[in-house]
């Protein structure tokens, strides 16, 4: 799927993900970027495999499902997952299978840990913090699940 520069950088300004990054770090990503579309049920992610991409949902929604249980759906609006791969090299936690037509946008982690010149520093930080982010904001997300079901548990030990 080809893709015009222009577009990639459109996109690329329109994701939270990549807000702090300079325009020159966009150009340089969006250089880096491919397009993959998948058909409903397709599985971008299978579970507890090795994953070398960091994908962002730009059209069509997924499923993420850990041992065969939905847990989330996503939909478009750049969504990124992958990143535990990217930040900690082991195999994916969990599937992610479209539920739709999904169009993809990619970035290969191998291509971007390659980029070891000093000029790619700030942009390899970027990356890496906005990654720190999300997945900061999941851990809170679910301690504040944890907290409701244990805060639960107790209220049914008192009745």
């Amino acid at each position: 799927m080809e893709v015009t520069l222009e577009k990639k950088l459109e996109l690329i300004s329109k994701i939270d993900f990549f807000s702090r990054f300079t325009q020159a770090d966009r150009i340089t990503m969006a250089n880096l970027a491919t397009f993959q579309g998948y058909a409903p049920t397709e599985k971008l992610i299978l579970q507890n495999t090795s994953n070398t991409h960091l994908y962002f949902i730009i059209n069509g929604t997924v499923d993420i499902v850990i041992d065969e249980k939905l847990i989330v759906s996503l939909a478009g609006g750049g969504h990124v997952f992958g990143e535990i791969s990217f930040v900690d090299y082991t195999p994916t936690s969990a599937s992610v299978v479209a539920n739709s037509k999904v169009v993809a946008m990619l970035f290969d982690t191998t291509k971007i840990n390659l980029m070891i010149e000093s000029a790619f520093d700030k942009l390899r930080m970027d990356i890496y913090r906005s990654c720190a982010e999300i997945l900061a904001r999941r851990l809170i997300h679910t301690n504040s699940i944890t907290k409701a079901y244990f805060q639960k548990e107790k209220l049914g030990d008192l009745l």
